[in-house]
């Protein structure tokens, strides 16, 4: 017996979004993954991840979820990473279904540039417009996150096709 398309639909993205929260909550514990202080930001690889295999409008909603997930977690003004992670989703979806191939060399370069972005926005209205002090090495600091976010893009890329690919008859890759 077969699922209907909505039922099919409804289960992947409440898989995402389980997922998500999970991520959300890896990424929030103290110490857990910390490298030299340095975390990963791990809401942005499953939002790129889901973008490159979904419809513009839905990863739009999804970037802003995981967005406010990570204003939430990081105490930041609730809205200051969503809109940036809504932005690049919808990006890299639209990028995905017009330019570029669906591969793991493409999801990488999409999950450092989107971690770089989300770093570069962080460290222009939280540290550079205030003139702090040790802003230089806050800049490493962001530039080491966005590797080490990156790093975690493969198995949640993998991840992300394996759900894609038990509930849609047609997947992008």
């Amino acid at each position: 017996m077969e699922m209907r398309k909505s039922t099919r639909t409804t289960i992947k993205w409440g898989l995402y979004v389980l997922l998500l929260f999970f991520l959300c909550g890896l990424q929030s514990a103290p110490g857990l993954f910390s490298i030299w202080g340095v975390k990963p930001v791990l809401v942005i690889p499953m939002a790129v991840a889901v973008a490159f295999f979904e419809r513009e409008v839905a990863t739009g909603i999804y970037g802003l979820l995981a967005g406010f997930l990570w204003d939430i977690s990081a105490g930041k003004l609730f809205g200051f990473y969503g809109m940036v992670v809504m932005v690049c989703c919808v990006v890299v979806t639209l990028l995905t279904m017009y330019c570029i191939r669906v591969n793991l060399i493409n999801i990488l370069i999409a999950c450092l540039t989107v971690s770089l972005l989300c770093g570069l926005w962080d460290y222009v209205f939280y540290n550079l417009l205030w003139n702090y002090e040790g802003v230089g090495l806050y800049f490493w600091k962001m530039l080491a996150r966005t590797f080490y976010t990156t790093l975690w893009m493969p198995p949640i890329y993998y991840l992300v096709r394996w759900i894609t690919g038990l509930f849609s008859p047609s997947v992008r890759a």
